[in-house]
């Protein structure tokens, strides 16, 4: 038996995996490196965490601890093999104790998630890294992270008040306590602090915490010259204001951000963002102090203000700055390498200066910005990732930046931790303390199986800034080994795999496996574009098991158009004969019957009112009409009420229409979806039977077949037609007045904002006006709403090939209706009316009560009777 056999006996064989395309998800992070586990381990609780540490030790195992997996140097990296211990599904809050200030949490609970139920108790946990909303706490203690308010509140270590560790050999521990302060024997809470799991693996986290502060403002200040702002910030820090937070931007970072900001950014040289909180006299006071003393020193522009929303815009852009930097030029992207630096407070300026004199030195972009209240300098660099003259310019510009950090008698990471990416430096600045590390390593762990290969903990292995090199593949060939072709290829390397599409992926949601993720796709299509994979089955199953809801662009701060690249893996699956059976069989639905459910043309009329029918059978269908309805596959042959229900108000509304009757065929949007060949011909033929109607606008209840007219077939030929979604016509219609509600409806409704008319088309108002135009209708909001929505599980082929995990993911969102009392979820999709129909019956009859699924067109033709 194998020690991973053993494994999942303990863990369970679904909590672990050796494919070899789950370890290729799970081999990145936002560094240059990457690391491939020979297996991924979820484990859910500290004995288990012992177990496998145990075995681990016997057979001298390699073992990486990871969390969201949202560093930058390369810590959470498998370089060694072995196993990838993947402590995410560790995350429960333990115990919250107001009177004592302290809270209990496994490693796997997000920071914001800790922030959010901590607010409503008045208190919080203030280390607030970029990453807060992915951030997990035990990621956030192994690396020392801090964020913005550090300034005031200190690091993560200032905050951890004990720790249950469990050590190489599986013993488990446990440090400090929850009492105010001790000064018994060693402080073993601070030493596996910024550890980064190389003496042993973090389970549980006593959090010290603080009363969350009764106001809050944030001022801006702009400035021409980067020395004055530097000047400002000194004499605010030293005037007795004390500061929560103190941002600072160059003026490439600002040109990057320019879009967020909404100014002119041409004549700034800095802009400063600064943040106080706590008593509300006080806190306004200091605003106006900062404002005089910004004016001593020739601020261009100043504003301060404590209104929520004006706050979080202005925090906007320097949130949204780090992945943004992918977008700065298509090809290139942000390289996380000396990005961390810290120096004193009074040397920001000069480090700034001096990043921009070494930026023009070697002709390579270098965006300076960051925590300039406690002298922490983010210096990233942007680079073409497939130029070798870019890499070799950049490692001799890396070696200045950290030469002009160790002058500054500064440190080469100030929060983002050590990994691989600091290791080349570590004893530069560490000097003869690095054999004491060394010594700590070698009795905590003396097999060196806990993180190996990181912080240049082996003495005499030499290491080296490229290291473990993603990059090599693609820089020895440019073009790439499977190009998808250019703007796909540029999607897949602006992705810095920051895992924030986590927060959004509704198949992430119910799998919890990162190959069924954004940032393992987009690893896979990087794979795969450079040659390391080729076509294969289990490479077809992550793909096919996305539903192209375009929810990970959404969340994503750098907006990386993730569809567009499983759309360009999946015409290689499909070339390669690798598209899932299921999905296979509806193209050969659409082609021999043309529709996906293998039904007869005579049938698609079938569900026409009594008069229309008959006409459509006689064939006195108008063959000319203002108007065309393109009725879609679902609404004509799985639906029995939405084309009535569409037909009743365009009757209504004297609306001149005409059909396809049963020469309408599919669109082909499920043959685009699955990258068939075929679609480009389907979608010609299409065309010519709309276009021989003369109708100058089109209307579907589809969203489907709407996305595929208005975004899709553009790309083939031009329709030369208008189109609508049915919920664009009837909000016209009522517009124009020729759509009138009589009956009260007296329903408590939410909307389900279908992915492939809302996120695709920005289509989220209409629906709610024409719900709250109904009489009676009480219209209730689900949390996740408009760009946020989740998605229903339906789309992307998902409902046809894993019918299991779609209806999974329907029934999350029924439950989002439930949790807002909703009486009836409508929707703008038949395909999403269907799905969460089945989700509606996958949760139990006790849970669910009698909530219904509807079209929108159903409602508005019952609102007419």
């Amino acid at each position: 038996m194998s020690i991973f056999d053993e494994i999942a006996r303990i863990v369970g064989p679904e909590n672990i995996s050796t494919e070899r395309i789950e370890c290729l998800c799970n081999s990145r992070d936002m560094s240059v490196h990457q690391g491939i586990a020979e297996a991924v381990v979820y484990a859910r609780t500290t004995e288990q965490v012992s177990a496998i540490m145990k075995l681990a030790h016997r057979d001298k195992v390699p073992v990486t601890p990871r969390g969201s997996g949202t560093s930058t140097t390369g810590a959470v990296l498998p370089v060694r093999g072995g196993i990838l211990l993947d402590l995410h599904l560790m995350n429960k809050i333990l115990e919250i104790n107001k009177q004592d200030f302290y809270a209990r949490v496994e490693p796997g609970v997000i920071c914001m998630q800790l922030n959010t139920v901590l607010g409503k108790e008045g208190l919080m946990f203030p280390p607030n890294p970029g990453s807060e909303i992915i951030a997990t706490i035990g990621g956030m203690v192994s690396t020392n992270a801090s964020g913005h308010r550090a300034v005031k509140y200190g690091t993560t270590k200032d905050y951890i008040k004990g720790l249950k560790v469990v050590l190489a050999d599986g013993t488990i521990i446990e440090t400090g306590g929850i009492t105010p302060k001790t000064s018994l024997g060693y402080d073993l809470t601070r030493l596996f602090c910024a550890a980064e799991g190389t003496l042993g693996i973090i389970t549980e986290i006593i959090c010290k915490l603080e009363p969350k502060p009764e106001y809050g403002a944030l001022a801006l200040a702009v400035f021409g010259d980067v020395n004055a702002a530097g000047d400002a910030v000194t004499e605010v820090t030293t005037s007795g204001i004390k500061l929560a937070g103190c941002e600072i931007m160059d003026k490439f970072s600002l040109k990057v951000v320019e879009k967020a900001l909404g100014k002119d950014v041409s004549k700034i040289e800095a802009l400063l963002i600064m943040e106080a909180d706590g008593n509300k006299e006080v806190v306004v006071r200091d605003m106006n102090r900062i404002g005089e003393i910004c004016k001593k020193y020739h601020v261009q522009e100043y504003e301060w203000t404590d209104v929520p929303a004006r706050r979080e815009e202005m925090m906007r852009a320097r949130g949204g700055l780090v992945p943004t930097l992918s977008r700065i030029k298509p090809g290139n992207r942000l390289v996380a390498i000396t990005e961390d630096l810290g120096v004193p407070s009074t040397k920001i300026p000069e480090t700034i200066r001096r990043a921009q004199e070494i930026s023009k030195k070697y002709n390579i972009i270098i965006a300076t910005f960051g925590h300039v209240g406690d002298g922490n300098v983010h210096t990233t660099f942007v680079c073409d990732v497939r130029n070798r003259e870019d890499w070799n310019r950049l490692k001799p510009a890396a070696e200045e930046l950290v030469k002009t950090a160790l002058e500054m008698k500064g440190t080469l990471s100030a929060e983002h931790g050590t990994g691989l990416t600091r290791s080349p430096h570590i004893e530069l600045q560490l000097g003869p303390a690095m054999e004491v590390m060394r010594k700590v390593k070698q009795a905590l762990d003396p097999d060196g199986i806990l993180n190996p290969g990181k912080m240049d903990l082996e003495k005499g292995k030499k290491t080296d800034l490229y290291d473990h090199f993603a990059f090599q593949p693609l820089i020895d060939n440019p073009q790439g080994v499977n190009s998808y072709g250019k703007d796909v290829d540029d999607e897949v390397l602006a992705c810095i795999h920051c895992g924030f599409c986590r927060l959004g992926c509704p198949t992430f949601s119910v799998s919890q496996k990162e190959s069924r993720n954004a940032r393992g796709r987009n690893a896979l299509a990087f794979y795969l574009l450079n040659g390391t994979i080729e076509p294969s089955k289990e490479l077809s199953e992550a793909f096919y098991t996305c539903t192209t809801c375009q929810a990970c662009t959404y969340f994503c701060p750098a907006r990386i158009k993730v569809d567009e690249i499983v759309e360009g893996v999946r015409k290689k699956m499909y070339k390669a004969g690798f598209v899932p059976e299921g999905i296979l069989g509806v193209r050969e639905n659409i082609l021999k019957t043309g529709n996906v459910f293998a039904s007869a043309k005579a049938e698609r009329i079938s569900i026409y009112p009594p008069s229309l029918k008959e006409k459509a059978k006689k064939g006195e269908l108008k063959s000319k009409a203002s108007t065309l309805l393109f009725m879609g596959c679902v609404p004509s042959y799985l639906d029995m009420k939405m084309v009535p229900s569409l037909l009743k108000p365009l009757d209504a509304a004297g609306v001149d229409y005409t059909t396809l009757s049963t020469e309408e065929g599919c669109c082909g949007f499920p043959l685009y979806l699955m990258g068939a060949g075929d679609f480009e011909d389907h979608a010609k033929k299409t065309i010519e039977k709309i276009k021989a109607t003369g109708a100058k606008e089109l209307v579907t209840p589809c969203a489907g077949c709407f996305k595929t007219f208005k975004k899709i077939y553009p790309k083939v030929a031009d329709m030369g037609i208008e189109v609508y979604h049915s919920i664009q016509y009837f909000d016209k219609l009522i517009k124009e007045g020729k759509l009138k509600f009589k009956t009260d409806a007296a329903q408590k409704i939410t909307y389900h904002d279908p992915c492939d008319i809302g996120r695709a088309f920005q289509i989220f108002e209409e629906p709610r006006n024409i719900l709250k135009a109904i009489p009676g209708v009480e219209y209730v909001e689900m949390a996740r709403n408009r760009l946020q929505a989740r998605c229903c599980g339906s789309g992307g082929g998902v409902s046809a090939y894993v019918p299991e995990m779609s209806a999974q993911i329907a029934a999350e969102r029924v439950r989002d209706a439930l949790a807002v009392g909703a009486e009836v979820i409508v929707s703008g999709c038949a395909a999403c009316k269907d799905n969460l129909r089945k989700g509606a019956k996958a949760i139990p009859k006790g849970e669910r009560g009698k909530i219904k699924v509807m079209d929108i067109t159903e409602i508005v033709a019952s609102a007419m009777e």
